[in-house]
């Protein structure tokens, strides 16, 4: 699948991890949580484009980090940071298939990103309604919307809940127009939110914990009634 725009959530204050979370360098990691998750994106297959979504006072700064021309789009203002401001401010500008990204999964890897895309096609591509949005979904029934592929046809149902005063972005999304990938692996799922996420993560690393990968994941399936948890909702 070509031509797919790649958009990086960094518009979180922080604020339960009580410093900036883009400037957090991982354990055996040379680059911050901003710098890694946006190589991530870049040279992903079938990408085209890689933005970081950002508040409007964020963005000179955040230029000033990445590589030069990266492209910067700033989130709607608002008191509160949601990821569905982001989601809406990037879809408005590029109306396109969109991969999403938060910036705060220290253990993230290329290969998931690409299982992602790959069965969106899949499904974009096969006779049934295509998804407006695939996401991967964990064994108790959460979501990680905000690792997930996005149709353009989408934004209206966004700016439906903006204009209702809903800011959820798993919930902007009726349950029959989401297509979900089991997880076999959540570690590369773990974010960091608080302190007490860093010292685990660093025991994670201490302690050389194998990361499985390769595995074959089932086959995906619609979203189920009442599977309506999504991991974060505020950044």
């Amino acid at each position: 699948m070509a031509g797919v725009s790649a958009i990086l959530l960094a518009g979180g204050r922080s604020s339960r991890f009580g410093s900036d979370k883009l400037r957090f360098v991982p354990p055996s990691c040379s680059c911050d949580m901003l710098q890694r998750s946006f190589s991530l994106l870049q040279g992903l297959p079938g990408v085209s484009r890689v933005a970081v979504s950002c508040r409007e006072e964020q963005a000179g700064e955040i230029a000033s980090r990445l590589p030069r021309g990266a492209a910067i789009v700033a989130d709607q203002p608002h008191e509160q940071t949601f990821p569905i401001f982001g989601m809406a401010a990037a879809l408005r500008k590029w109306p396109g298939t969109t991969l999403l990204l938060s910036c705060d999964l220290p253990l993230m890897e290329r290969s998931v990103l690409s299982i992602l895309l790959r069965e969106h096609g899949r499904r974009r591509s096969g006779g049934a309604q295509r998804p407006l949005r695939t996401a991967f979904r964990h064994a108790d029934g959460r979501v990680e919307t905000l690792v997930s592929v996005w149709e353009p046809e989408s934004l209206p149902f966004i700016e439906r809940s903006l204009a209702g005063g809903r800011y959820g972005l798993y919930a902007a999304i009726p349950p029959e127009r989401q297509w979900l990938i089991p997880i076999v692996d959540p570690l590369p799922f773990f974010n960091l939110n608080t302190p007490q996420d860093v010292f685990l993560l660093h025991e994670h690393c201490r302690n050389a914990l194998p990361v499985r990968s390769g595995a074959e994941l089932p086959g995906p399936g619609p979203c189920p009634e009442g599977s309506r948890q999504e991991r974060c909702d505020t950044r």
